[in-house]
């Protein structure tokens, strides 16, 4: 049983709103995936960016492997996408679905929210998973603003919302 503090902390991380993103990557011309929710930038001098990674998952061999690797930030249709690369589909079908493209030998979803091409700086252990460090040496962008969102266990859309002018 888990014990109140593991517990709350859980159910205050549900309350934490966060861009689904697919972590791809190729290594010996196998392409290899994960879905992940914990990414964040790091600072923009070098341009860096944070993601963590189970230790159990299949991607993290290829990935400290390769050392190359894109942060599709999927858009709010992308949710099968997503799905996919969460373990519900086996790795060699999770590329089937989407409009898949490779940049320098990288695999990267051409209609993704945002694409960010990171090269490894750095790598820790924590516990039961890597905190990778990315360093961006390419990134592109969709035009129109809409993130696929994790929530409380569920898929959400972001909606922006209107500043009242009274003051």
């Amino acid at each position: 049983m888990r014990d109140q503090n593991e517990e709350n902390f859980r159910q205050s991380m549900r309350r934490l709103a966060a861009t689904v993103c697919v972590i791809s990557c190729q290594n010996e011309g196998i392409r290899h995936g994960i879905t992940v929710t914990s990414v964040t930038s790091l600072c923009f001098s070098p341009l860096s960016i944070l993601v963590c990674i189970n230790q159990k998952a299949s991607v993290l061999a290829p990935l400290h492997d390769e050392k190359r690797y894109c942060i599709n930030l999927l858009q709010a249709s992308q949710v099968e996408i997503s799905r996919r690369f969460s373990g519900g589909v086996p790795a060699s079908e999770r590329f089937l679905d989407g409009s898949w493209e490779l940049e320098g030998g990288i695999p990267y979803l051409a209609d993704a929210q945002a694409n960010l091409f990171c090269e490894i700086d750095r790598a820790y252990s924590y516990s039961t998973h890597d905190i990778i460090i990315g360093r961006v040496s390419n990134s592109r962008f969709a035009a129109e603003v809409s993130p696929l969102i994790y929530q409380d266990g569920i898929y959400a859309v972001g909606a922006p919302i209107p500043l009242s002018n009274a003051a």
